[in-house]
């Protein structure tokens, strides 16, 4: 039977969050510790994991220090006859990052970012032939609001706080005019040189208000914004002025399938759409929406090297039998795959995993992984670096 070295029990509360974390260190059998830890929202059923399993005392004491470390900075307190949780969370700004010193986080602006439901693939035919709705791609890179002020512009992320944005896009947009909102993803340059703003929505154009306007009005108002001629932008494929540029729409079913074809050719992240009619509206709905984004999945099969504290190290073959590293998955386990993984681990095996997947970077790493389910049919070997897609975040599709 395990015996429980340490332990400690933590809370956050701030606005809507109430949750709670522990950590123990256990003695197994064998003179070996494991770390496991628990956490989720207060009262409910915890999750529970490892961050270190079947190590010496000083790792696992290493491992525990690491973590509660990590959660108090984050403005989680510990649970002691003094310290106790309130019945319901205080207000943002009066609880428990507050008090640490990391509440309030950077300023906010009223206007945070229209948000996109993830629709599956079974839907996706419906949408193309629908002629209420509008396809663009979907760009890989940082949601980005310009506002344009007399004084220069403010920039804020998907949820309204201002951050920085790179001195060199401030020129073009503040001749956009004082009062104008866009809407868009900043896509960095893979030699490093000047950013992309793609621009795919506007809010106000030059001291007007246009949210409630339809979906095609804005659109048409970035053209005129940035002086380009909207039928010869067509032509050309892409407006663009600068490091501004307009993401192309298709509008009619066959330029909407041709769209997706031509993402799934260079391996993009994936394809939004849009109701033509719909006003902006900020924020994520509970379900379905006027405007949604399918991500072209794919899917490997990787090798467990490694419960690495927060996540599963995966790993796979070259065909001279050389093992890479391709990133850490936590995304889509359960506390039973999980308990598998560690006691596989544990075993000196290398459990054989379905993930789900964007694309592979440069750098071999799957970018958001998700866990699948265990392959017992598979053997590590079998895990080859040949099966994994790659993509260019400079890719544009036409839209002809």
């Amino acid at each position: 039977m395990s015996n429980v070295v340490k332990s400690v029990q933590l809370f956050f509360q701030e606005g809507t969050s109430d949750k709670v974390y522990n950590a123990t260190i256990v003695e197994d059998e064998g003179e070996t510790y494991t770390v496991k830890v628990e956490w989720g929202r207060r009262g409910a059923s915890l999750s529970q994991g490892t961050k270190a399993v079947m190590v010496t005392l000083e790792a696992a004491e290493r491992a525990y220090d690491k973590v509660v470390r990590s959660k108090t900075k984050k403005g989680y307190q510990e649970i002691t006859a003094a310290v106790q949780p309130a019945a319901v969370a205080p207000p943002r700004g009066e609880g428990s990052a507050s008090r640490a010193g990391v509440g309030g986080g950077r300023e906010k602006l009223a206007q945070a970012a229209q948000l996109l439901n993830n629709v599956d693939d079974d839907k996706l035919d419906a949408l193309v032939a629908d002629d209420a709705h509008v396809a663009q791609q979907k760009f890989d890179g940082m949601r980005i609001i310009a506002h344009v002020r007399e004084e220069g512009v403010v920039a804020t992320n998907r949820g309204g706080e201002v951050t920085a944005l790179d001195v060199r896009l401030h020129e073009p947009l503040v001749a956009l005019g004082a009062g104008t909102i866009v809407d868009g993803e900043l896509v960095s340059a893979s030699d490093g040189s000047a950013p992309t703003y793609w621009l795919f929505d506007a809010l106000a154009a030059e001291g007007e208000d246009i949210r409630d306007d339809d979906y095609l009005t804005r659109y048409g108002w970035l053209f005129e914004l940035l002086g380009v001629d909207e039928a010869t932008a067509a032509v050309e494929a892409v407006a663009r002025v600068g490091l501004l540029r307009i993401v192309p729409l298709a509008r009619s079913a066959e330029q909407k399938r041709a769209l997706v074809q031509s993402l799934r050719a260079v391996n993009a992240e994936g394809v939004v759409f849009k109701r033509s009619d719909a006003p902006y509206r900020a924020g994520r709905p509970a379900s379905g929406g006027t405007q949604l984004k399918h991500k072209f999945v794919k899917s490997a099969d990787v090798f467990i090297i490694e419960n690495a504290g927060n996540a599963y190290r995966m790993a796979v073959f070259d065909d001279a039998g050389r093992q890479h590293d391709v990133g850490k998955v936590f995304a889509g386990t359960t506390n039973e795959s999980r308990a598998e993984l560690d006691a596989q681990l544990g075993a000196g095996a290398r459990p054989v995993a379905e993930v789900r997947y964007l694309y592979a970077t440069e750098g071999n790493a799957l970018y958001q992984p998700v866990f699948v389910r265990m392959r017992d049919d598979k053997s590590p070997e079998q895990c080859l670096l040949s099966q994994l897609l790659y993509t260019d975040k400079q890719a544009i599709a036409r839209v002809d």
